[in-house]
This record gives C-alpha cells, structure tokens and sequence, in this order.
C-alpha cells in the first residue's frame, strides 16, 4: 500500500481498553495520513462512547459499509472473537488493509480458519511491544552492524509471554526458534530459546512492566539497558539512555559504540496530554509502537512488514507451551507462512 495524497479511511473495531487507549490514539497521531471513519462494537453505546472523544462516528452494524468505503480495518477485542468479528467485515477485505491486534487467534481450533485473515490485501501484527522507540532504536545498532554477529539476547524480568519471543526473534533478524526448554522460577517462568547457528533468548520472570532489564551480545560490543533507559549500576558495554528535556522524556540514546545512535519521541508529548485512561509512560511508549506497526502499511519497515500474522500466531503457541513443558520443539510449531 502506497501512500495516496488523500488520507486512508479507517474502521476501528472494538471498544475495549486497548481501542480506548492505544489504537485510537494511535491513529490520532497519523491523523495527517488516516482519517477514522466509523467504530463498530458489538455494544454500540460502547463504540459510541470511545469514539465520541476522538470526533469518530459509531455505526451499529458494519454492513452499512460497502467494499471500497474503507481501506483499513483495525481490530481488537477479546482474541477468541477475532475469527467472528472477521466474517462480519469480510465483504470490507478485497483492497483493504488489516490490522489485528496480537496474538490473532486464541484457540487451537481457530487454526483452521486462519483463511479467513487471507481476504486482506496486507496484514500487520498490532505488536507494539517490540515496536516501543527504545527497542527499535536497538534493532537499528543490529541492523547497522554496530553490535556486530548477535549471538545472544537475554531479558530479565522485562519479557512477557509471546511479546518477549516476539522481540528476541525481531534482535536476531526474526529467525525462528529451533527449540525451548523452561523451568519454573517463583512468580512465573524461565524460558531458553535456540535458534539456529547456536543462537539464544533467554526470557527470565517474573514479568515486571517497565522494569528489569537486558543485555544483547555480539561478536564486537555488548548492549545493556533498562527498558524505560533508567541507569543500570556496573553495566558493562554499551548502554541504552534516557534523553530528557523541557517536556520530559525526549528519546533514547546508545551510548559507548563507535558511532552514537539515538531516537527522538516527537509526539511523546502530545501523547502525554491526551489524558488516557493509562497515561502511563510504558503505555505512551507502546501507543508510539502502534502508530509504527501502522505506518508500516505504506512507509518501509525493516520488521512489521516482515513479521506476519503466521509467526505471531506461532510465538504465542512455542511460548505457551514452554510454560508447561520442560522441553518444546519449537521448530515443530511453525506455521504455512511464518518465517523460519
């Protein structure tokens, strides 16, 4: 999808907390891009109340949208009604875009009908996790040869679930786990994936948001960092910072490589004075992230267009599995479609 000179229209299904506080501000943010045409939910009153404070019509039954009226369709509501929630806006598919929130499907059986997500024109993975600026700012220095050979990404207490897989596979060039062998730790669950080439991810829990911290290692410099770039006493390495200014929090940086790196927030700040219900730095992060997996429909991406529904769909099930399971062979769990 290329950029037209008139704005893309956009429906938002759904009217959940992630609608209210990460999507529709999402798309508030590519207003200049998207123009949001309608919300639908299955509880109309609640659609209407999430999009009144963002001038976004309600409609009642997405049937009253005929194909061509819309050139992205953006879902999130509970995982298990994604498959049903399609077939109502299916005959919106042909020469539309779709953004699903993650992980895409919810239950085993779902896997049958993944057909039912083949009807879009492109589709994009709501994975802001791995799309937040810091983390991206970092798969920039891998992707920019400063690390040099990534053998090793490991996260402590920083990682949750299939978005932890999710980042890890996004810092090692989204290879595919070979295999995950777990233990249980109090409070949740140690996770160690190999890949091929001997490389790993380590996931290490309890899952604190916006704490913890990780470290990547090459064959030329090793990276440390806080996920929100607080200091982390004796790191060793380079190190992901905090920049500040007059506003707060103005962007990342790396410091200690041959060539300084950085990444600035521009609408961190108006983000910030949108008062969301989660007006969380971590959560204003993410909504950024969002606005990127969004963006990505027609500006370059180096991973969101990469990273498909298969593979998403995939990390939540190697990932579920090794919290049950001493031992998964993950390469076994991968999809028609996903990456490998």
């Amino acid at each position: 999808m290329t950029q037209p000179r008139s704005r893309l229209r956009a429906l938002v299904v759904g009217s959940g907390y992630r609608v209210r506080n990460a999507f529709l501000p999402a798309l508030s943010l590519l207003d200049s891009h998207i123009e949001t045409v309608a919300i639908y939910s299955r509880t109309p009153e609640n659609a209407r109340r999430a999009g009144e404070r963002w001038g976004v019509a309600a409609i009642d039954d997405p049937r009253v949208l005929r194909p061509g009226d819309i050139d992205i369709a953006l879902v999130s509501v509970t995982v298990t009604n994604n498959l049903d929630v399609l077939k109502s806006i299916a005959h919106l598919a042909p020469g539309a875009a779709l953004v699903i929130d993650t992980p895409g499907v919810g239950r085993l059986d779902d896997l049958a009908r993944l057909a039912q997500f083949r009807k879009w024109s492109q589709i994009r993975v709501g994975e802001d996790f791995m799309n937040m600026p810091q983390y991206r700012l970092v798969g920039d220095a891998i992707r920019a040869g400063a690390l040099g050979d990534v053998s090793r990404v490991s996260m402590s207490e920083m990682g949750y679930r299939y978005h932890a897989l999710a980042l890890v596979r996004s810092w090692l060039d989204l290879m595919a786990p070979t295999t995950a062998r777990s233990h249980r730790v109090p409070g949740g669950v140690n996770i160690d994936y190999r890949f091929r080439g001997g490389k790993a991810g380590e996931v290490r829990e309890p899952y604190r948001q916006g704490e913890g911290s990780f470290v990547v290692t090459g064959s030329k410099a090793t990276l440390t960092g806080h996920p929100m770039g607080h200091d982390i006493p004796d790191a060793k390495g380079a190190k992901l910072t905090r920049l500040e200014g007059a506003d707060g929090l103005a962007g990342f940086a790396i410091d200690g490589l041959e060539t300084p790196m950085k990444i600035d927030l521009p609408h961190h700040a108006a983000v910030g004075a949108m008062s969301l219900e989660d007006d969380s730095e971590f959560n204003l992060l993410r909504i950024d992230g969002l606005s990127k997996v969004i963006s990505s429909l027609w500006l370059p991406d180096p991973v969101n267009s990469r990273y498909r529904l298969e593979d998403a769909v995939a990390d939540n099930l190697i990932s579920f599995a090794a919290r049950s399971s001493p031992w998964v062979p993950a390469s076994a769990i991968r999809l028609r479609g996903a990456r490998r």
